[in-house]
């Protein structure tokens, strides 16, 4: 990793270099980056490889300016937090393993940070993450108004709690260090509906297929269905800031008509089910 290489993931997120590898840093670094790198799946909807090398994930992240899923989105901060001199291992992940089995292994990670003799769960690959990283150590967790909870269940595994009103209720992590590559085939197998998730000015964004869902702290919900694509290519670039330009005229229709399909298979689910 070169010092401009860095400087783009840093300037991308608008933080300036902090002067040492610490805890408050990180916690600014990675507050940065929730708010304004979106969680989202464009390039797999559109059946763009994703590449998870070095100058790949600088070029999508820091030049480019685009978010990405978790296995994209947590690779590119573990490097911007070596770059700077922490110590980052990715490790694997399950979401909701819960509830859904160890099928979920593979399908999400994680990074461990060590920081001033402390180890960290950081996570910026989700599309509901945690507000702040959390110490590596079991306990109740308040950060702002909602509270999270660490669990170990074994030796090599935890369970990270999320709070009540989340996306989902927990995201289980190893601790065994993992490599970029090992998620390769599993970023490029998963579609599914095109997601886009960012947190900012108080609010969640949250954009399913053509549905925009927005949420306010004090839980208060607006939702409404996009109509033109016109109005979609405003919503990326206004509400997500997703640069249009990167996908393309051709792209950004390709990706109109598929949501469209979903759009109507989501209502089609949704008629059935009453």
């Amino acid at each position: 990793m070169t010092t401009p290489d860095i400087d783009s993931l840093l300037k991308r997120i608008g933080c300036p270099r902090p002067p040492r590898p610490d805890a408050p840093a990180l916690r600014g670094l990675y507050r940065a980056w929730r708010r304004q790198v979106p969680y989202e799946n464009i390039d797999t909807q559109l059946g763009r490889p994703i590449i998870l090398e070095a100058g790949d994930l600088i070029g999508k992240f820091g030049h480019r300016r685009r978010g990405g899923q978790c296995f994209e989105a947590n690779a590119a901060f573990a490097l911007l937090l070596r770059g700077i001199g922490y110590e980052a291992t990715l490790v694997d992940g399950a979401a909701d393993r819960e509830t859904h089995g160890d099928e979920r292994w593979g399908g999400h990670n994680a990074l461990l940070v060590r920081s001033q003799d402390e180890t960290w769960l950081v996570d910026v690959g989700l599309a509901d993450p945690f507000l702040e990283p959390l110490p590596l150590r079991e306990g109740r967790y308040r950060l702002g108004e909602f509270e999270y909870a660490l669990e170990r269940l074994d030796e090599e595994v935890w369970r990270a709690h999320h709070h009540p009103a989340a996306l989902l209720s927990s995201v289980d992590f190893r601790t065994a260090a993992r490599e970029f590559s090992q998620y390769v085939a599993r970023a490029n197998s998963e579609r599914g509906q095109l997601m886009v998730h960012l947190h900012k000015d108080g609010y969640k964004h949250a954009l399913r297929a053509r549905t925009v869902r927005r949420v306010t702290r004090a839980g208060a919900t607006q939702t409404y269905t996009l109509t033109s694509v016109e109005e979609f290519a405003r919503t990326l670039a206004e509400v997500f800031g997703v640069p249009l330009d990167d996908l393309g005229t051709s792209g950004l229709h390709t990706l109109w008509a598929i949501t469209g399909e979903q759009h109507t298979r989501w209502l089609s689910n949704r008629a059935n089910a009453r």
